[in-house]
């Protein structure tokens, strides 16, 4: 065979392989949508303390991996120490009053029923004295109806003197007798009114006493409520990791004044990763939920990832930037828009855990599959 002959030969060999690897990419381009738009998303949470104060101690490094609830950061908490104190001081107080006033219930309801039997005896009082007096009354009518009597036998010169004189002496004690019984009478019928007077006048303090403990209690509440507060102020000067993941950004020092809601520190969750890749929005017509995804990340050349497609976002990335654009306004140029399309990672992938928020990755989103 002549070296023209080889040529052509080496010539058609190199066609069919052009051939052959122009089909398979075509092929491979017909069933699958890429683009190199796309990076490793996560969440990055940010360590917020929730009270205020200087930093007594860090307990972490730049870049450490920490769990759920370690201790992050140490504020000084002596001013929150003296609040819980005050608290605790401000509710024994409160607790004590309480008490006062449940003591001045029992004397106030003590001293109702007091008045109330008071009120029983004068009232029986009432029932002696008109006893006495109807018994005065009847004496006084027997004593008068004798004493005419004795007078018209003594104008008959029928009974001596001396019995006259006895029936007048009799009548005037049946009359001295009278007035003295309604003048008890009197007496215990104003007592009964003055009773009656102390009674209502001790019922109302005894109201207004119940009307105490209410507010006794409603203080012992609030108190309660204070010291609460105190004790969940005092917590807040521990600040915890939100999540386990790893510590970055660190932006706190010992010594330092920190507000609470300010931002000291992130700690990036390692358990739920993402891929979030723009695909142009003329790529998306045959894309739907589910779909296999093949992720090549830029850091890990030659180990792939698989996922599949997760959702797609509501609105295109220019729609969310700070200036969206406005067809309405100057010249129209047309440019084909992206959509942010999440892809959900196989998290039981050896490359999984060695993943970053950030880094660059090309997708291949499987149509058929």
């Amino acid at each position: 065979m002549n070296k023209k002959t080889l040529f052509r030969v080496g010539g058609l060999l190199i066609v069919a392989l052009a051939l052959f690897f122009g089909y398979s990419e075509f092929r491979y381009l017909q069933r699958h949508e890429t683009t190199d738009d796309a990076q490793i998303d996560g969440d990055v949470n940010p360590v917020i303390p929730k009270a205020s104060g200087y930093v007594k101690a860090i307990r972490f490094k730049d870049n450490q991996f920490v769990k759920e609830g370690d201790t992050l950061v140490i504020l000084d908490d002596a001013d929150y120490r003296i609040r819980l104190a005050q608290a605790e001081a401000a509710l024994q107080s409160a607790m004590a009053s309480a008490g006062v006033t449940r003591s001045n219930v029992g004397v106030a309801s003590a001293t109702v029923e007091s008045s109330q039997a008071s009120v029983q005896t004068a009232r029986n009082q009432v029932a002696a004295a008109q006893a006495n007096v109807t018994a005065a009354q009847a004496r006084a009518r027997k004593a008068n109806q004798d004493f005419e009597r004795y007078g018209r036998l003594l104008a008959e010169k029928s009974v001596p003197q001396q019995q006259y004189d006895n029936v007048l002496a009799e009548r005037d004690a049946a009359q001295a007798q009278l007035q003295a019984a309604q003048a008890q009478l009197q007496t215990a019928q104003s007592q009964v009114n003055a009773a009656g007077t102390q009674t209502g006048v001790t019922s109302s303090q005894h109201r207004a006493t119940e009307g105490q403990i209410s507010v006794a209690q409603a203080a012992v509440k609030q108190r309660q409520a204070d010291l609460d507060m105190a004790k969940l102020q005092l917590s807040y000067t521990i600040v915890r990791a939100p999540v386990a993941g790893v510590v970055s950004k660190r932006a706190v020092q010992v010594g330092q004044l920190v507000q609470a809601g300010q931002a000291i520190c992130s700690v990036v969750g390692n358990s739920n990763l993402w891929v979030t890749a723009n695909f142009k929005e003329t790529q998306l017509k045959q894309m739907q939920p589910g779909q296999v995804v093949e992720v090549d990340v830029d850091a890990f050349e030659g180990e792939k990832l698989t996922g599949h497609v997760g959702s797609f976002a509501g609105a295109t990335g220019a729609k969310f930037s700070l200036l969206p654009p406005d067809n309405a306004t100057g010249n129209y140029v047309k440019v084909v828009q992206r959509i942010p399309v999440r892809i959900d990672l196989d998290p039981k992938s050896p490359l999984y855990t060695r993943l970053r928020p950030g880094m660059s990755a090309t997708v291949a989103v499987d149509l058929q599959k």
